[in-house]
């Protein structure tokens, strides 16, 4: 009887692990939601797309730095006409220095005081301008070139007792002169 028992206890037991457990597999799905998001991997491409929009955002920030526009407002541009950037031209005979005034002044390459007092005169006239051109001729030596860049970046005593304690003109361009006798 015991065996008749056994496998009818068996029987039992075969039938009701499939009926636990699928009991038990119903029981957890209905526990578990399926509206649930697994946001970890959304996570991960946020962070990857940070990352990118942080570095073009200081890539185009460093570019509109560089360019440094001062741009004037329209009222400004309808009121004065613009004063004209001083410019000297560096030849290899002579210095010609215009200070925006139209005259073009000749010089001797050596004649640092004289320059400095030109420069003066034009930080004088438009004493917003803190611009100058420099232009060099091709044939012109280095040495040349910057024994002229350090008499227009010397502070004079004039320049300080005129109260322009700094460098009069700051924002240098330099440029290709034209030689005299190519003009176009």
């Amino acid at each position: 009887m015991r065996d008749a028992a056994a496998t009818f206890d068996d029987a039992d037991d075969e039938a009701r692990p499939q009926g636990r457990r699928a009991r038990r597999l119903r029981r957890q799905l209905r526990l578990q939601r399926d509206d649930e998001l697994n946001i970890v991997s959304m996570i991960d491409v946020f962070a990857v797309l940070m990352f990118f929009l942080l570095v073009t955002s200081s890539i185009s920030a460093a570019r509109l730095n560089v360019l440094a526009l001062d741009l004037p407002a329209r009222a400004a541009q309808a009121d004065a006409a613009p004063a004209r950037r001083p410019s000297i031209r560096l030849l290899e005979t002579a210095l010609l220095a215009d200070i925006g005034d139209g005259r073009v002044q000749r010089l001797d390459v050596t004649d640092a005081p004289r320059l400095a007092a030109l420069l003066l005169r034009a930080r004088q006239r438009a004493p917003r301008q803190d611009g100058i051109d420099l232009l060099v001729a091709p044939d012109v030596a280095y040495d040349r070139v910057v024994a002229v860049i350090d008499a227009m970046r010397a502070v004079t005593p004039q320049a300080i007792a005129a109260g322009f304690p700094g460098e009069l003109f700051p924002k240098l361009a330099i440029g290709e002169a034209v030689a005299e006798g190519a003009r176009r």
